[in-house]
């Protein structure tokens, strides 16, 4: 009885199943970051896709949508990061206002500032 006790301990300690693991939404892909619960339910954020253009320049294209029956002002930007994580053009990442009407749909372009870039993350706030 006692090994059957041990083993169902083992068992439940070994589960995928944790409270340790972060709040985050599973709905956002991994280049949006969000930091207002509230606007993560009022807007969606979906990356349409990024590309090198022809003089070896990263751009990006990321869909928005107000979801709700008010216009909205919102505020973007655009970081990104070389080959190895470490943030490229860190000082011209400034916050752009987007204005979105009620129910509208806006397609945002961001270019990186330079061919090292290779990959990006874009921010949202209110």
């Amino acid at each position: 009885m006692k090994l059957f006790y041990i083993t169902i301990f083992i068992l439940v300690g070994c589960s995928p199943y944790s409270n340790n693991v972060p709040n985050q939404s599973i709905s956002l892909p991994p280049q949006v970051v969000i930091n207002n619960p509230q606007l993560q339910r009022e807007i969606t954020i979906g990356i349409g896709s990024d590309r090198t253009n022809i003089n070896d320049i990263m751009e990006a294209f990321v869909d928005v949508t107000n979801n709700t029956e008010k216009e909205a002002t919102i505020y973007y930007r655009f970081r990104w990061f070389d080959v190895e994580d470490y943030e490229v053009g860190k000082d011209i990442s400034m916050w752009k206002p987007l204005f979105l009407g009620a129910k509208d749909f806006q397609k945002v372009i961001g270019v990186a500032p330079t061919s090292k870039a290779d990959s990006f993350k874009f921010y949202i706030k209110k």
